[in-house]
């Protein structure tokens, strides 16, 4: 596996990054680690599927959108969309830290989930607004030119599944994930197979990427990032999509009018994009 980044680079920022980006529940947990724990877990996380769940995640993950929030947004009054958030509170911790006061959207139908976000960001210095409609419906209650940044963490497999779902009729709005999960990784399995997947997802794909850039302001950007997790591959998640699903992306993206990629010192183009709207 590609790393996602470098562990040289991160093993020592891992202390400090805990002081910033965790609470204090989450710190204590940190601090029970011992120094070989730490080194371990965060190798793990950089250069394997993602297997297991634990501190040392939140604070590599909150602490690498924190140091690209601040590269993309120096104002303080920061406007961002986050799409196919489900309930992960991920970027709303970091902006809370990053940009207090700034103004976090989201589109989700789910109403046990949005309560369940609602719940988890209540005492965030942060306005969070879930708008409950489809993300390819969000300009009609935002409207156009609105927020800086639209993030997709870990999204863009979580949208082409939906898309696929969607066209055989699968639910995935008011559904668990994980219970339709193996339904998802069953239809992947159908379309490279098939050899179809781009017929059947480019341009759902690219129709919700062009809505959502009339959405963001001029120069504004939309950041992907994605990674793997090893129960997917376990329950037979095609490894050549996972490992390769941003290079595809970005190959569907290039015929996008409206923004460019963008590169960002640090960010590894298998795991990352960046698109400027121009």
């Amino acid at each position: 596996m590609i790393p996602l980044d470098s562990f040289e680079r991160w093993l020592p920022l891992m202390p400090e990054s805990a002081q910033l980006y965790l609470n204090e529940t989450e710190i204590e947990a940190f601090r029970l680690l011992t120094e070989n724990e730490i080194e371990t877990q965060l190798k793990e996380l950089l250069e394997k599927p993602i297997a297991n769940f634990t501190i040392i995640n939140d604070v590599y993950f909150r602490a690498r959108w924190a140091e690209l929030l601040k590269k993309l947004y120096l104002d303080d009054n920061l406007k961002l969309l986050e799409v196919a958030t489900g309930d992960a509170d991920m970027i709303p911790q970091v902006m809370a830290r990053t940009h207090p006061d700034a103004h976090y959207f989201t589109a989700n139908m789910n109403k046990a989930l949005n309560k369940s976000l609602l719940n988890k960001t209540k005492d965030l210095p942060l306005e969070v607004e879930i708008i409950e409609d489809d993300a390819a419906s969000v300009e009609n209650h935002l409207g156009p030119e609105v927020v800086g940044i639209i993030a997709f963490q870990h999204a863009i497999n979580d949208v082409i599944q939906a898309i696929l779902c969607e066209r055989v009729g699968v639910d995935t709005i008011y559904s668990d994930w994980m219970e339709t999960l193996p339904k998802m990784i069953k239809i992947l399995q159908q379309e490279i197979t098939q050899s179809t997947l781009e017929e059947h997802a480019k341009g759902p794909f690219l129709g919700l990427i062009s809505t959502l850039l009339r959405t963001l302001r001029k120069d504004g950007i939309i950041a992907m990032n994605h990674y793997m997790f090893q129960l997917d591959l376990d329950w037979g998640y095609p490894p050549e999509l996972f490992e390769t699903m941003v290079p595809m992306t970005r190959g569907w993206l290039q015929e996008l009018k409206g923004c460019k990629e963008i590169y960002i010192d640090g960010f590894n183009t298998n795991w990352w994009i960046f698109l400027q709207k121009i």
